[in-house]
């Protein structure tokens, strides 16, 4: 460890003496020769250093080089992006600048937004998918409700994949292997069917590994890798004013998840069968780095999603219309051993979940370098969801023989989102413009529960009584919008200010616990999401563009945040708004071309949260001194959870040339978290601060047909988790058992990969 400490102190003054000790960042996505990188966040392209947005671009050779496989992992390197883990995809959570979603309830959304090829991924759980072909990920920071939709109030992920080549036939083809024997599949293919006119493309990937957790009770390997997916594209484009982009898709994953380890017990918590939680954990070492469980139920997450989107653009009049249709399907269907031991007290907690969504949206975009410019849009998205769940199993107290407890609940949920929008800039002087937006928002949601006990079962069990709810519904209107200004102070220096309203429809409670008295209050129905962000900016570039440096500070603040809680001690999660949430901070960029084939990068975001009029369950051992009052809290002033208050990425790349035919690549990169907790107030819920270090090794030819590199990924071999909380069924009023989420990314794992180009 001393030896990696020393190592990475020389690196780290090494990029901070090259910047001018300036400890900030840029994007993972090195600038062309001409200092420019193109994004899409105003939908329109442009050089991201005219952008007043807060955006970060995570190239492809980024995400290759840190073995970042899918939206799960963009945090280690990504500041500003939080992961949260779940027992499913379903309760997982992206969250940006502290922000985001962790929600098992079918009637909220996600307030980060996923986009794919501009189309948005109306469930959370659909956007944790393996990176297959892609071109760069842009992390938009802060509401961007205004051009990026309905469920984006606290930021959007803008997936962005390879297009087919109209001029000229490629391949790309990769293969890896390493620790935990991991085996990536990944290849494209590019096809032009015309010259200049039309083209296909076709990629895939295929994708293996085992976990690092082990089952006690079969011997079993869970939280394991095992996913392959297709997508086909067709670009046709007849003249340079019209253009058809056709894209299918379909992905599959099947995996043993996502199972928690147990950190720690209430050694006298005894069951039906006499067993005390010392006994029936024999055997697991217990702590922070648990690898092992006793389970006899099954555990699975089985997923696939597919869909087809057409994008046509032609010109009107001088100006660009834009048409976007999709339709896309997601099916879920999972199951964990609800109570984490080996005898049935509830094995049985599952989930089949299916999702059909349309989206459609027109766009009339004005020519660029004009003195007002334009995005005029309208927007439609159609949900259909439905959800079916089973928990049982004999319950924590005696039963007859042959008798169980189980419950089922069936619902569903249709919803219509139509919207106008649009972003206007007026330039008014040519260092000048002047920004407006707008997004008016029309939407309904219609849903239904029915909670019952399974046949044969003797009571509910944990989920409650049999209740069928009446139709729960919603209709709301929202006007939200953007003001902002831009001012070039140079050719390479640009500052803004913006400030921004967002919005995130009602959400309804759908959770498995929900009651007549929560639907007869009117606590079915939360409140709309509304967000609200100040945000100033500097854009530079100095050097002959050789270096730039970017800095970011913002305001942020939500009303009514639909947030979900867990109650330990009734062992059932809450639904209800949290009255306001508050998340200020800076964000530093910077990357330079430091000499011929050297890039260095760093990338800095400090970040403070707070919760204010907030009230939820104590934790368990919580006393009056410590702020339990009748049995709960108030958590106003506190940071929210699992939000470092400083994140930082550090990267270097070099290339040299060695001799007439071959070129070495070296990358290294250095990501570091400081400490969160993962529920409000409970120490035992602390993760310390914590730093990844990668790199890779490459030697390719110079007409970069062939490749082979060697990885090493988590080098310093630190151990962190995605999620903690208090053990199922393992709590009292005097304290609880822990368990916790662990991950491969959590250990040191090395490979080897080759790929071919041509």
């Amino acid at each position: 460890m001393q030896r990696h400490s020393k190592a990475l102190c020389v690196f780290t003054s090494a990029i901070a003496l090259t910047i001018g000790c300036a400890a900030q960042a840029q994007t993972a996505q090195a600038p062309a020769d001409n200092g420019e990188i193109i994004v899409t966040a105003q939908k329109r392209e442009q050089n991201l250093q005219d952008v007043p947005v807060s955006v970060s671009v995570l190239s492809s050779a980024a995400l290759i080089n840190n073995r970042v496989a899918g939206i799960d992992q963009l945090a280690q390197i990504a500041p500003s992006v939080n992961f949260t883990n779940s027992a499913n995809t379903r309760g997982q959570g992206v969250s940006v600048r502290g922000i985001g979603t962790l929600n098992f309830s079918d009637g909220v959304e996600p307030s980060v937004s996923t986009v794919i090829d501009g189309v948005v991924i109306g469930r959370s759980a659909a956007s944790f998918f393996d990176f297959s072909d892609i071109n760069r990920v842009e992390v938009l920071r802060g509401p961007q409700g205004t051009l990026f939709g309905k469920n984006a109030s606290a930021g959007a992920i803008n997936l962005v994949t390879e297009k087919p080549n109209l001029t000229k036939n490629t391949l790309d083809a990769a293969v890896s292997y390493g620790s935990y024997n991991d085996l990536r599949i990944k290849g494209s293919a590019s096809v032009v069917l015309d010259q200049g006119r039309l083209a296909m493309r076709v990629s895939g990937f295929r994708s293996t590994a085992d976990g690092v957790i082990t089952n006690l009770y079969n011997g079993q390997n869970l939280n394991n890798t095992n996913g392959w997916g297709l997508r086909g594209k067709l670009l046709w484009e007849p003249d340079s004013d019209t253009s058809l982009y056709i894209i299918g898709d379909y992905s599959k994953n099947d995996r043993r998840c996502c199972v928690s380890t147990i950190r720690s017990i209430l050694p006298t918590t005894t069951y039906y069968t006499g067993q005390t939680r010392t006994q029936l954990t024999a055997g697991q070492q217990l702590g922070p780095i648990n690898r092992t469980v006793n389970i006899n139920g099954d555990t699975f997450g089985n997923q696939s999603a597919n869909g087809v989107s057409a994008e046509f653009n032609t010109k009107v009049l001088g100006q660009t219309l834009t048409a976007i249709s999709a339709y896309r399907t997601f099916k879920s269907f999972d199951n964990n051993d609800l109570d984490g031991t080996q005898i049935n007290i509830y094995d049985l907690n599952n989930a089949l979940q299916n999702q059909k969504q349309f989206t459609q949206e027109l766009r009339l975009t004005s020519p660029a370098h004009q003195r007002l410019e334009y995005v005029l849009g309208l927007y439609y998205f159609w949900q259909d969801l439905k959800t079916t769940t089973q928990v049982a199993g004999n319950g924590p107290t005696a039963l007859p023989p042959g008798q169980f407890l189980g419950a089922q609940v069936d619902r569903g949920i249709k919803s219509n989102n139509g919207a106008a929008f649009g972003q206007l800039t007026f330039h008014a002087t040519d260092a000048l413009s002047l920004i407006g937006g707008f997004r008016y928002t029309a939407e309904d949601a219609t849903a239904n529960f029915n909670r019952y006990n399974m046949p044969g079962a003797a009571g509910p069990g944990q989920s409650g009584a049999a209740y069928l709810s009446p139709p729960l519904h919603f209709a709301n209107r929202d006007f939200s919008y953007k003001l902002g200004a831009d001012y070039k102070i140079s050719r390479d220096v640009m500052a803004y200010v913006t400030y921004t309203r967002g919005y995130k429809g009602p959400a309804i409670n759908m959770l498995n616990n929900l009651n007549a008295a929560v639907v007869n209050s009117g606590q079915a129905i939360l409140k709309p999401e509304i967000a609200r962000n100040l945000e100033v900016g500097l854009r530079t570039q100095m050097f002959d563009r050789k270096l730039t440096f970017n800095v970011t500070g913002f305001h942020e603040t939500f009303e009514n945040f639909q947030a979900q809680t867990f109650n330990a001690l009734l062992s059932t999660f809450t639904l209800s708004n949290a009255g306001k949430l508050t998340s200020n901070g800076v964000e530093l960029e910077a990357s330079v071309r430091a000499a011929p084939g050297l890039n260095l990068s760093s990338n800095v975001a400090y970040t403070e949260t707070k919760v204010d009029g907030f009230i939820i369950s104590c934790y368990p051992g919580q006393t009056a001194a410590l702020g339990c009052v009748s049995g709960q809290q108030n958590v106003s002033g506190q940071s929210l959870a699992n939000a470092p208050k400083w994140a930082f990425t550090l990267g270097a790349d070099y290339t040299r040339d060695i001799g007439d035919n071959l070129r070495a690549k070296a990358n290294l990169g250095y990501t570091y978290r400081s400490s969160v907790f993962f529920a409000y107030s409970d120490p035992n819920t602390v993760q310390g601060g914590y730093g990844l270090l990668n790199g890779s090794l490459s030697l390719e030819t110079q007409d970069r047909r062939y490749r082979l590199t060697v990885w090493g990924k988590n080098l310093g071999n630190q151990h962190f988790v995605t999620s903690m909380g208090t053990g199922y069924l393992d709590t009292s009023s005097t304290g609880a058992g822990y368990t916790q989420l662990l991950t491969t990314d959590a250990f040191r794992t090395v490979g080897v990969e080759a790929a071919v180009r041509f």
